[in-house]
């Protein structure tokens, strides 16, 4: 879509609007929240309208210091295998850097950690979903416990089976740790 010009003073076509409305950005799908627990499921928010997904997670404060994973879904069943992932975090004390990846594992970890004080986020994005093939995950996160000192979160890998997914659960620490808030809002790629 070529980028038009508007001037102040003139008509505005419904047509423009329309073209506008329907060609760009982000559209709100739904939210849930979790106060407590070992994790958070959406359903039914995967559908063959978007191909692709963003899912803004904030809030997280937990009992201990474990991360936030994520696990895809369909028919409320949560899939438990067959994640291939990386992710990089910058020790900002020590200038250094450090990774952890899994390799057919049983979540994919976003990297964001909590814990009795900070609030962590991720926003993680789900790159087809709805399709027969790999589904794409990728995240952007942060260490937001008392005193941490990692930044720079980033992470990336696939759920290597062809399944058609619907929905996700957000789990702490595998299901290992207790949630004392989370948010989610799930957002999807409008397409041309």
């Amino acid at each position: 879509m070529a980028i038009k010009t508007f001037t102040d003073n003139t008509s505005l076509p419904a047509s423009d609007i329309n073209t506008y409305l329907t060609n760009s950005g982000l559209v709100y799908i739904t939210e849930a929240t979790a106060t407590s627990g070992t994790s958070l499921s959406v359903n039914n928010c995967f559908t063959s309208t978007f191909a692709s997904y963003v899912l803004i997670c904030s809030g997280l404060v937990t009992a201990g210091a474990y991360g936030l994973d994520i696990q895809l879904r369909v028919g409320g069943v949560n899939t438990s295998t067959g994640y291939y992932y990386g992710v990089t975090r910058v020790d900002i004390a020590a200038a250094t850097s450090n990774v952890f990846s899994g390799n057919n594992a049983t979540v994919f970890a976003t990297g964001s950690i909590a814990g009795t004080t900070g609030r962590a986020t991720a926003v993680v994005q789900v790159i087809n979903p709805q399709l027969a093939q790999y589904t794409s995950l990728s995240s952007q996160a942060t260490d937001n416990r008392a005193a941490a000192a990692y930044g720079g979160i980033s992470g990336g890998g696939q759920l290597a089976n062809t399944t058609q997914y619907d929905g996700f659960t957000l789990l702490y620490g595998g299901g290992g740790g207790t949630i004392s808030n989370l948010q989610v809002k799930v957002y999807g790629y409008r397409q041309a």
